[in-house]
C-alpha cells in the first residue's frame, strides 16, 4: 500500500474495548501508518497501555459520571481542546471502539474525516447507536447481530461487515487451537470472571467442583478478582481441590491453551477468544449488562453448540456441578463442543478489519472528490 494514513483509535473504559484496539494499532503500525490511541486515562487504561509500545494520548471524559439525559445532551457538543487537537492532527480515519471513551473523539473530526465504528458485542452500545446515526461511514461487527435493529428500522446507509473481534497476540500465538489438542486424563477447568471477578461464579464454583471431583479427576485455574481472592483460595483449600487461584492473570492465552473447559461471563472478547481457540465453555452472562448484551453474546456460541448457557439467577453449585459432569464424563461431548465453538474467522479478524477500513477510507476520499468536482 502506497498511501500512509494518519489514524486515531478512540477507545478506553474497559479491557473489552482496549484489547481489540491494541491488536488493530499494532497491525496498522506494521503496515506503516501513523497511529494514535486516544483514551480517557483511567487506571485500567494506563495499566494496560503501559505494557505496549504505542503512542497514547488521554482526554479525561466527564460523560461516565453524567446522568443519562446529560449524556444525551452532551452528544451534541465537543470540548474545544479535543476538537482543536483532532483538527490539528488531520486524521484520515477515526476508528471508534465503543463506549463513552470514544464518543467525543469520533464527533470532533468534522465531515472531512472518515469515522468507522467497531462494535464488539451482539447488541450495539448507546454511543455507537448515536454515532451510526450522525457520523459513521461504516460499521464493523465483532459478533453477529449487533446492527439488526438498525437494518430493520432504517436499512443500512453505511458499509457493514461481520469481521470478528481482533484477538490478542498471545492467543493468536498459540501453537494450535484447543480443539486440535489431545485432552489429558484430568479435566482441566479454567474459571474467569474478568478483572473485577464475578461473585456469583466465585461463590458457586468451588463447591460445584468439589461435587464433580467425586466422579471426575479435575485440575483448576481460577481468576477470582481482587475482592474474592482470599475467600475463593480458602474454599478450594478447605475442599481439597487442586486449584491455582489468582486475582487476575492478563496472560489469558496460556490458560486457554491449558484448559479443557472454560467457565465464566460472556463478554464480547471472551466469546471471541473462545471462538478463536475452540475451547468448550459454560457461560453465565452478567445479568446487569447494558441491554442484556452478554446473553446475546453467549447465544452466538450456544446456537453453534460450543457452550452451555446458564442464567445467573439459576446458578447454584449443584446446577453447575451437574452441567460440568454431563458434558465432561464423555470426552466425545467436549470434543464436539470444541469443534462447534471454533471459528477460523476470529484468527484473521485483525487483518480483515484493517483491510476493510483501508477500503472505506479510500471510498470516503473518492466521495469527497466527487462532491468537490460536482
Amino acid at each position: 500500500m502506497d498511501d500512509k494514513y494518519r489514524i486515531i483509535i478512540a477507545t478506553g473504559g474497559t479491557g473489552g474495548h482496549i484489547y481489540p484496539a491494541i491488536a488493530l494499532a499494532h497491525q496498522y503500525e506494521n503496515d506503516g501508518h501513523q497511529v494514535l490511541i486516544v483514551g480517557t486515562g483511567n487506571e485500567i487504561e494506563k495499566k494496560i497501555f503501559a505494557t505496549e509500545d504505542l503512542e497514547v494520548k488521554y482526554f479525561p471524559s466527564k460523560l461516565k459520571d453524567y446522568p443519562t439525559y446529560k449524556k444525551f445532551l452532551s452528544s451534541f457538543w465537543v470540548d474545544k481542546e479535543v476538537k482543536h487537537f483532532v483538527r490539528e492532527m488531520k486524521p484520515d480515519m477515526i476508528l471508534g471502539m465503543g463506549g463513552y471513551a470514544s464518543s467525543e473523539i469520533c464527533r470532533a473530526g468534522g465531515r472531512d474525516v472518515c469515522v468507522i465504528i467497531q462494535e464488539q458485542n451482539s447488541v450495539v452500545g448507546r454511543v455507537n447507536k448515536f454515532l451510526l446515526f450522525f457520523r459513521a461511514a461504516a460499521g464493523i461487527q465483532g459478533l453477529p447481530g449487533a446492527y439488526r435493529w438498525f437494518e430493520k428500522l432504517f436499512g443500512l446507509p453505511f458499509d457493514l461487515k461481520f469481521l470478528g473481534n481482533p484477538i490478542r497476540q498471545d492467543i493468536l500465538d498459540l501453537k494450535k487451537s484447543t480443539h486440535q489438542r489431545e485432552q489429558s486424563d484430568r479435566l482441566r477447568v479454567f474459571i474467569m470472571g474478568g478483572s473485577q471477578g464475578a461473585r456469583s461464579i466465585n461463590m458457586s464454583a468451588p463447591n460445584a467442583l468439589s461435587l464433580v471431583s467425586t466422579c471426575i479427576d479435575i485440575e483448576v485455574r481460577h481468576d477470582a478478582g481482587e475482592q474474592d481472592y482470599e475467600e475463593v483460595k480458602e474454599s478450594y483449600s478447605r475442599l481439597g481441590i487442586d486449584a491455582k487461584v489468582s486475582k487476575f492473570d492478563p496472560n489469558v492465552g496460556s490458560a486457554y491453551d491449558w484448559a479443557d473447559l472454560f467457565i465464566g461471563r460472556a463478554g464480547a472478547m471472551t466469546v471471541s477468544e473462545l471462538s478463536a481457540t475452540g475451547l468448550p465453555s459454560i457461560l453465565i452472562p452478567y445479568p446487569h449488562a447494558m441491554d442484556n448484551h452478554q446473553f446475546y453474546n453467549a447465544r452466538f456460541l450456544e446456537e453453534k453448540g460450543g457452550t452451555v448457557l446458564i442464567d445467573n439467577e439459576n446458578l447454584t453449585s449443584e446446577h453447575l456441578a451437574e452441567t460440568i459432569t454431563r458434558i465432561s464424563e464423555d470426552k466425545k461431548i467436549l470434543k464436539k463442543m470444541s469443534e462447534s465453538a471454533f471459528d477460523d474467522l476470529f484468527l484473521h479478524s485483525t487483518e480483515n478489519t484493517v483491510n476493510f477500513t483501508y477500503d472505506v477510507i479510500e471510498n470516503y476520499k473518492m466521495r469527497d472528490t466527487d462532491e468537490v468536482s460536482g
